[in-house]
């Protein structure tokens, strides 16, 4: 096969990557879709399309990369298949299945061979973090998930690299970044884990090294339990949500994907949910990070409702007024609701399809 080109998304310190390669084979233009995790699994999705149309090989692209906050660097040929080698091979070692046509790359997992290292890569997959709480916000995500790697490419330091509090690739859900002396910095992190929800503070002395932030030591406390509801209420934020009423649903969900590939799409039992990130992570610079502030809204379509939930004034105007110019001959706006914590989502997630009844 010729080689056309490859990008990748700069987004490591997220946990996850879109890599796209596109190639020619007798006359065939194919493209490659695949989503690498760092954190467990590996390759966690795979797609090709066959001579797709610039619209289909868009939505396919937006689909995989659109949602996650992240600028497509351009790669050679040899960076690309040394990335899908390294995540394909630990989906072995995770035990974890790989996804899609395997038949289509297999043989690059287990048989290329590259002079490439993941220190060299990094340069290209991880974003420049310019500032400070953003890098420690980073680290903390990082060392929460347990990612000996970046831990070790952020310190140069074994010792630190085998630094974790969780059992498994834990999630951070909320972190308060506090600056104390030069270079000292306190996270206070809560976070998930395989039995439960803790909490923990990390103490963090780090250096600039040349334009590049560096670990200089860590230390952590113990983690303390932390209950589910008190979870929700320190991630929870004020909702608001807009209920309308759709006519031809099939047709309009269709339409409406169509229109929006960087929708992350989830099809649900009784309907159709769609999350809508921001299309960058600047949440993670704030001294409050908190894990769904990356999220600018989400849609619910259950039988001939059309659920639409915000988290800001501005957002939800503008969100509304497009669905209303693009979409009025499928759907009328009924209601819009106030709430002073998110309700939608688990709504999506009771199983119910009557709103009003959830709610009381």
């Amino acid at each position: 096969m010729k080689f056309n080109f490859a990008k990748v998304t700069n987004s490591r310190l997220m946990g996850s990557m879109g890599l796209l390669i596109n190639w020619e084979k007798d006359k065939e233009n194919i493209y490659q879709y695949f989503l690498l995790d760092a954190e467990g699994l590996g390759l966690a999705d795979y797609v090709s399309l066959k001579n797709p149309t610039k619209d289909e090989a868009y939505r396919e692209e937006e689909r995989l990369m659109g949602g996650l906050g992240s600028d497509r660097i351009r790669i050679s040929e040899d960076e690309a298949l040394f990335l899908v080698n390294y995540y394909g091979n630990k989906n072995a070692y995770y035990e974890k299945s790989l996804p899609g046509d395997v038949e289509e790359y297999i043989d690059i997992i287990n048989n290329y061979k590259s002079k490439i290292t993941m220190e060299e890569m990094y340069p290209k997959i991880c974003k420049e973090v310019t500032e400070d709480i953003e890098f420690i916000n980073y680290m903390t995500m990082r060392f929460i998930a347990w990612d000996r790697e970046s831990l070790k490419y952020f310190s140069g330091s074994e010792e630190i690299s085998n630094m974790h509090i969780t059992n498994i690739n834990g999630t951070l859900l909320k972190n308060q970044v506090t600056k104390k002396d030069n270079g000292k910095y306190i996270s206070e992190a809560l976070y998930e884990d395989n039995d439960g929800y803790y909490v923990s503070k990390i103490a963090f002395n780090i250096s600039k090294d040349g334009d590049s932030f560096k670990i200089n030591s860590m230390l952590v406390t113990d983690k303390e339990p932390i209950y589910d509801f008190e979870v929700f209420d320190e991630i929870s934020k004020e909702e608001l949500v807009s209920i309308y009423e759709v006519s031809y649903i099939k047709e309009f969900i269709e339409k409406f994907y169509i229109d929006n590939p960087f929708l992350l799409r989830s099809d649900m039992e009784e309907g159709t949910f769609f999350t809508r990130f921001n299309f960058n992570n600047n949440h993670v610079k704030n001294e409050v990070y908190v894990i769904n502030n990356d999220m600018r809204a989400i849609y619910y379509q259950v039988d001939n409702k059309f659920f639409v939930g915000t988290y800001s004034e501005n957002d939800r105007k503008y969100i509304n007024k497009i669905l209303q110019c693009n979409y009025k001959e499928y759907i009328k706006l009924k209601e819009e609701l106030y709430f002073e914590e998110n309700v939608l989502y688990d709504f999506v997630e009771s199983g119910s399809i009557d709103f009003e009844d959830f709610l009381n």
